[in-house]
């Protein structure tokens, strides 16, 4: 048993969140067992506290994050298509060998702890060794999933590619049901007789799905030439049984009305990717018609088209952008979106996301600063700097109650909440 002492923000929703200047959590076997007032919690368990000197929030969750380009994150800016083929593409192709990806898996895990991050959904090439090994590497929960690139991709990919159905009982059965995801790259990478079979074994298994979804104007376009029997962009993946509740879609900028309805009616859940869609000039997401269809979204990286895998950073360009637009994003809804609503993405909204009793105790550590202001306006200047800055703000990150990174925490926060 551990009872931290430190002042706390913990999201409730998309409009609140709970501050405390001065807070108790008390840990017991890696859950949060007690919450509250300091003076109120040691009432009950008279315990020695651990003092933190900074502000405790929950672990952030990024729900869309390609491990594998971690290493070329932020480095190439072009369209989408070109950008895969020119630089993304040749770079998965490298975890083939299996010392690379065994180094790269393990910097990975190690950046998302410094930065805050303690959970997520990543994408691997499509080597199925190479994902093995991410499983095995992984700090903190995650889901992975090789990508399925059958068609219309380098024949190196294509051959090292799973064949739908028969080589995927093996990975899901290594990985687990729980840290597996169903991860057709996108539409454009599969045949519809491949989707079919990707969505039905998705389906038997219980397993959760990831891909990509009207990410640019000219995929929507080559997935409308290519499946020309299709309603849609979202009726390819509605067909091939790949939509439901355990879907996270990354993207999702040129929706129509209809397609909006079918996630809705499907209960997907959306990866709202705001850093990387802006790195490729990719659109705006539409967050008038997530919030007018009430379909369910999550914040996440999609690194490496996004520049950084910092939350921090994700949240920063998550607020700007909509309010460039006049679309208001409050600070509270920033920080559910990084944290509870990816959990809930991930299927995981009962164990974790946010530092309530019976939830894991997962959370980090950050800066209090040096003059008093009020949460809000303390969270806007937290977001304030660089990617390099804020992915250097966090002071230490735990998980399961357990410090599992000193953070770097070079980056000073200059305000301060109120005591």
């Amino acid at each position: 048993m551990t009872l931290f002492r430190a002042a706390l923000l913990n999201p409730v929703d998309v409009q609140s969140w709970q501050f405390l200047d001065d807070a108790g959590l008390l840990v017991l076997d890696g859950v949060v067992r007690a919450v509250g007032r300091f003076d109120d919690v040691v009432k009950n368990y008279p315990w020695e506290p651990v003092k933190l000197d900074g502000v405790i929030l929950p672990g952030f969750a990024d729900v869309h994050i390609h491990w594998v380009q971690h290493a070329v994150r932020g480095r190439y800016a072009q369209d989408l298509l070109p950008w895969l083929a020119a630089h993304i593409w040749p770079e998965e192709a490298r975890y083939a060998d299996s010392l690379l990806a065994e180094q790269r898996a393990a910097e990975f895990f190690a950046d998302c702890l410094a930065a805050g991050t303690v959970m997520g959904m990543s994408y691997s090439s499509p080597h199925p060794t190479a994902a093995r090994i991410a499983h095995a590497a992984r700090r903190g929960d995650w889901v992975t999933g090789n990508v399925v690139m059958t068609a219309n991709a380098p024949a190196d990919l294509v051959a090292a590619s799973v064949k739908p159905p028969a080589d995927l009982a093996s990975l899901s059965e290594a990985l687990g049901r729980t840290h597996y995801a169903i991860t057709p790259r996108f539409a454009l990478n599969c045949p519809a007789d491949d989707l079919a079979a990707l969505g039905a074994f998705a389906r038997h298994q219980g397993l959760a799905v990831q891909t990509h979804l009207a990410e640019s104007i000219a995929e929507v376009r080559e997935v409308a030439r290519l499946f020309p029997q299709a309603l849609d962009y979202t009726d390819v993946y509605d067909e091939a049984g790949l939509l439901g509740p355990r879907t996270v879609l990354g993207h999702c900028l040129h929706l129509s009305a209809r397609e909006w309805r079918c996630l809705k009616a499907r209960g997907c859940w959306i990866a709202h990717c705001p850093s990387s869609n802006e790195a490729l000039d990719s659109g705006r997401f539409d967050l008038d018609s997530a919030r007018r269809y009430q379909v369910p979204f999550a914040l996440a990286s999609d690194v490496g088209a996004g520049p950084s895998h910092s939350m921090l950073h994700v949240m920063q360009r998550f607020r700007r952008q909509h309010q460039a637009a006049e679309v208001r994003v409050d600070p509270e809804e920033a920080l559910f979106r990084a944290t509870l609503a990816g959990a809930r993405a991930m299927g995981r909204g009962a164990v974790a996301g946010s530092l309530d009793p019976g939830r894991r105790a997962d959370f980090v550590l950050m800066p209090r600063g040096a003059r008093a202001q009020s949460p809000q306006a303390w969270f806007e200047d937290l977001l304030e700097g660089s990617p390099d800055e804020l992915e250097q703000r966090p002071l230490g990150t735990w998980i399961a109650g357990h410090q599992v990174s000193t953070g770097s925490g070079r980056i000073p926060l200059e305000p301060t909440l109120p005591c």
